[in-house]
């Protein structure tokens, strides 16, 4: 029998309502009927284009927002019919690691005054002077030392490498089973990024939690995947278009959405590069989600759309040890 997953999103949807005082209001479907397992410890790419839902899926998953239909389910409970003292302890499991590290601490707090509170509030430490102790211990161990140095600092006062570090330490100070990192190192200099990849794996190891890497870069899901062991999910438009293990997805992909993104992973080998076959786009142009195309949403760009894209959703069916939503799956394989 296997092992229940950590968590599971089963079916989800979730919509908000666009428009003003002088524009008409439209409901916009960010998160199409989506369905994804996270098992303990386990890493999940989630990469697609700006604008294509993966933070609401994100938040969803978190408990931040509420799906407008489907579940979310944290080791085997839906998280909104937990009482509160089960809904309190999945809050305290599931935590987030935000885009920009400057909007997610008080700018007139210290980081010690920032940090502290939660770590007293769950009980982690029984007062101050041990959250001091504590969070000097973290610092440490995400690379900031002297770490009385930082925790004395106000966020103006650090870099923007070091406030990633800092976010991260607040995201596993309570040593959570779940964390979101929502674009978590799209901020930082190229030349930091994959050190701090590195660092988020290491964490993991001492930890013990699951990570959703959400990126639209997929040259770093690539490495964070293949360096950390996982799964791929690829998300267009509010869906997921194909989903599976890292190596199988990144080797020989399947969709020609994902066909295309791997195009844009830099090669060191300039032959290999230029002998690699491109597929070419019918469209630059990305539908809104206001006005999502019948059909495969996709179709309007894929260079290999026939009429039954525009008239019939493919269905997300398993093949070739994947998940794909293609009519034509067959054809690429």
């Amino acid at each position: 029998m296997s092992e229940e997953p950590l968590l599971r999103v089963v079916k989800v949807t979730k919509e908000f309502a666009k428009g003003g005082i002088f524009t008409p209001k439209k409901t916009v479907r960010a998160v199409d009927e989506v369905s994804l397992e996270i098992g303990r410890m386990e890493n999940v790419a989630l990469v697609g284009e700006s604008g294509c839902g993966k933070s609401t899926l994100g938040k969803l998953t978190l408990g931040l927002l509420k799906p407008d239909s489907g579940s979310v389910i944290f080791e085997g409970r839906d998280i909104w019919s937990m009482g509160k003292k089960e809904f309190t302890y999945f809050r305290r499991n599931a935590q987030i690691i935000h885009q920009d590290p400057y909007t997610s601490l008080n700018p007139v707090r210290t980081i010690f005054q920032s940090l502290a509170p939660p770590l007293i509030r769950n009980k982690e430490v029984p007062d101050s002077k041990a959250a001091y102790e504590r969070l000097k211990e973290l610092l440490t161990m995400v690379g900031l030392a002297p770490p009385e140095d930082f925790l004395n600092r106000y966020p103006a006062r650090m870099s923007g490498g070091q406030m990633q570090r800092i976010i991260l330490a607040r995201a596993v100070s309570l040593r959570p089973k779940y964390i979101v990192a929502d674009e978590a190192v799209s901020m930082l200099d190229a030349s930091l990024r994959l050190g701090a990849v590195d660092l988020m794996l290491e964490l993991q190891k001492r930890f013990g939690m699951s990570y959703l890497f959400i990126t639209h870069d997929l040259g770093i899901a690539r490495y964070f995947i293949l360096k950390g062991r996982g799964k791929i999910a690829m998300m267009y438009l509010g869906s997921i278009v194909e989903a599976g293990e890292g190596d199988s997805v990144i080797q020989k992909p399947i969709h020609p959405y994902t066909q295309i993104m791997m195009t844009a992973i830099s090669v060191p080998d300039p032959r290999l590069t230029r002998s690699r076959p491109i597929p070419k786009l019918r469209s630059l142009e990305v539908p809104r989600l206001e006005q999502v195309p019948s059909g495969c949403k996709f179709h309007p760009r894929c260079p290999y759309a026939e009429k039954i894209c525009e008239e019939h959703v493919p269905e997300l069916r398993e093949f070739d040890s994947r998940l794909v939503a293609c009519h034509f799956a067959e054809r690429f394989t």
